[in-house]
């Protein structure tokens, strides 16, 4: 046997065993992206080096393919309101496949851009779902080495109308023995549901052997009993239901409406020790708990499951009673640290309130020192906060927790006066300011801190390198009387809550909340024209050394000198040659920055936002290290919008 071909038979035979993972190691000659976070245990990490700080400049587009699935629509309303392309591709046994907004599959030759197949699940396009047109990616499974039935690899997509649907890998066409011919309807046994729209999927799911585990994605705000949020696990042949884990304790007696505290964000895996670990988004309804008493457990807490039964191995809350939607978006990523002088095991989790927790992956203790801190109370009647929250003694905090009038920033002195004098009467004591009837400021505001961008891994260098947003919310309740508990959709902009409801200052009254942003410059979301009243910058990425607990390095998304640096959804990519990938912004660029010191070593322009995950691989041994990254823009964001995924290599 020659060398190359023993290398491809290690590849294969890893693929087989680690959902195509074995490859992807340092000093391997060939490195898939067989899942979206590049690993099972995320990161978004490759072992590939012929891409250097020295040659990166030198990238030229190998291959160009389009799509088509992109519009424009009006934004915040909730029909068709326009794309928003976050599929971030996956590359495993020489294809590429990723998602459109409209959730279609498609696969191509990874090095010719090609394309071999195309799956549509013809979702219904009148229908307003409520979390827009989206789909992050889609998820491999094989049979194993020398299988070549049909449906022995499957690619499983799950879709914004809660369908499961398993595709043959090779062909595009469905697996007749999985499910109802091929399909799964992942509402059936969800209730009670007023609006199917409600109850969407957006991430990959995710494969453990031969399981097949799923969230969920619930409308925020629209009513408390909103619906279950439980994880659910399916046989990757058949289809069939494996388990069941419930995400809410409901306590033993008394009144409590609540749903939702699902998991939207991905959920990463331990293959190892056969564990997912689940990020648990908060319960419902977001902003008022009068009618949920209690911590709310397992909300917002990173939860281990058994992958072969459910079984829990432990939970770590990191917000009690959420009312601020400080739920956790970004995915959990398996790291091992050396810990008095020995390897550890650990899970790290980045939060939309700027922490990060470290915590040892086979109990779930912090490895860092965790405080339970006293914080604000509610002068809500009938809401009982928790009077202390957790917080991370380290690494500190990656985004400011406090605004105050000297953090204001404003491009005019009539314009700063005006952000000012709407703080003032602001309730604002700092981080997990309760929400109130006068107006209270959230910062950091709902979208983060870290979002469902999560972060990516750097062993060697033990830096965690996280895209973080840098902006505020002003939340106002208002009383509306006896328990409204909805029952309506999200076609319908006023829904109560308990005796409160929110007050969206952008529209006038509905379930929402806003930016916010200077009062003289507008209201609409995420546009160059509005100016948000803290100081930028207000998207940045974050070097953390884990080793250490400590923050190296802060980068302002900023790429040039009349750019302040703007927010925004995008995973980052990081290299074993010391390079971080990052886009996630309004405008259209690919950053390169150096892991070193997070210093900008290059900018490439691109013809759309991108708010979906550069990756890179090697197909094979003597082929190319190739670049992709699929810019298609956000509606919600305000990236320009398109239908490209592009691939970069270096000169021959």
């Amino acid at each position: 046997m020659t060398r190359n071909s023993g290398l491809r038979l290690v590849a294969r035979c890893a693929v087989a065993l680690a959902v195509a993972w074995g490859a992807a190691r340092a000093g391997a000659q060939v490195a898939d992206w067989p899942v979206t976070e590049g690993a099972p245990g995320g990161g978004r990490f490759s072992p590939l080096t012929d891409i250097t700080p020295e040659n990166v400049t030198h990238l030229r587009v190998a291959w160009t393919y389009r799509h088509g699935d992109f519009w424009q629509g009006a934004f915040p309303l909730r029909v068709n309101r326009g794309s928003a392309f976050e599929s971030t591709p996956i590359e495993v046994e020489g294809r590429l496949f990723f998602t459109t907004p409209r959730n279609r599959v498609i696969a191509l030759d990874p090095e010719t851009g090609r394309e071999l197949w195309t799956f549509d699940p013809k979702l219904e396009r009148g229908i307003a779902y409520a979390n827009m047109w989206i789909n992050r990616g889609v998820a491999y499974w094989t049979e194993g080495t020398g299988s070549d039935v049909r449906c022995a690899r499957r690619v499983f997509l799950a879709t914004l109308d809660a369908q499961l649907y398993a595709l043959d890998a090779v062909t595009g066409a469905t697996c007749s023995a999985f499910g109802a011919g091929g399909r799964v309807d992942l509402r059936a046994g969800i209730a009670p549901l007023y609006d199917d729209a409600e109850y969407n999927v957006t991430s990959p799911v995710t494969v453990v052997g031969d399981v097949i585990v799923v969230g969920s994605s619930i409308a925020d705000v629209l009513r408390p009993d909103a619906p279950s949020g439980d994880v659910r696990a399916f046989d990757a042949r058949n289809g069939s239901l494996r388990w069941t884990f419930h995400t809410l304790l409901k306590p033993p007696s008394g009144p409590w409406i609540s749903g939702a505290a699902n998991v939207w964000s991905t959920i990463t895996a331990d293959l190892a020790r056969g564990w997912v670990f689940l990020p648990v988004s908060s319960p419902s309804p977001d902003f008022y708990g009068g009618d949920r008493p209690g911590p709310d457990l397992y909300g917002d807490s990173v939860v281990a499951l058994d992958a072969r039964t459910g079984e829990r191995k432990w939970h770590f809350q990191t917000v009690h009673h959420d009312v601020w939607d400080y739920d956790l978006a970004a995915p959990p990523v398996l790291v091992t640290l050396e810990r008095d002088g020995r390897p550890v095991d650990a899970v790290v989790q980045a939060t939309k309130s700027g922490f990060v927790f470290v915590l040892d992956r086979e109990t779930g203790a912090p490895l860092f020192p965790v405080e339970e801190r006293p914080v604000p109370a509610s002068d809500l009647p009938g809401e009982q906060l928790s009077p202390t929250q957790p917080v991370p003694v380290a690494p500190p905090p990656l985004v400011p927790q406090r605004l105050g009038p000297d953090d204001l920033y404003a491009p005019t002195p009539e314009q700063l006066a005006a952000c000012r004098a709407e703080l003032a009467p602001l309730r604002n004591d700092g981080l997990f300011t309760p929400p109130s009837l006068r107006g209270t400021l959230l910062y950091p505001f709902t979208g983060g801190g870290a979002n469902w961008s999560g972060a990516t891994w750097d062993p060697a260098r033990q830096l965690l390198v996280v895209p973080v947003q840098n902006l505020a919310h002003v939340i106002r309740l208002q009383a509306v009387g006896d328990h409204a508990t909805g029952g309506g959709t999200h076609v319908k902009p006023l829904q109560g809550f308990g005796p409160y409801t929110l007050w969206w200052l952008i529209t006038g009254r509905g379930a929402g909340d806003r930016y916010w942003l200077s009062p003289l410059t507008g209201r609409t979301l995420f546009q160059h024209a509005n100016v948000p009243c803290n100081r930028p910058p207000w998207g940045f990425l974050v070097g953390v050394d884990l080793a250490h607990g400590a923050i190296a390095w802060r980068a302002s998304t900023s790429t040039a000198a009349d750019d302040p640096g703007s927010g925004g959804y995008g995973p980052a990519l990081s290299t074993a040659s010391g390079l971080v990938f990052h886009g996630g912004t309004v405008r259209p660029v690919l950053r390169v920055h150096d892991a070193s010191d997070g210093r900008r070593i290059a900018t490439f322009a691109l013809p759309a936002g991108l708010n979906a995950g550069p990756i890179t691989y090697r197909v094979r041994p003597d082929g190319k290290q190739f670049l992709v990254i699929a810019p298609g823009g956000h509606i919600g964001v305000g990236s320009p919008l398109g239908d490209s995924v592009i691939a970069y290599t270096l000169p021959d």
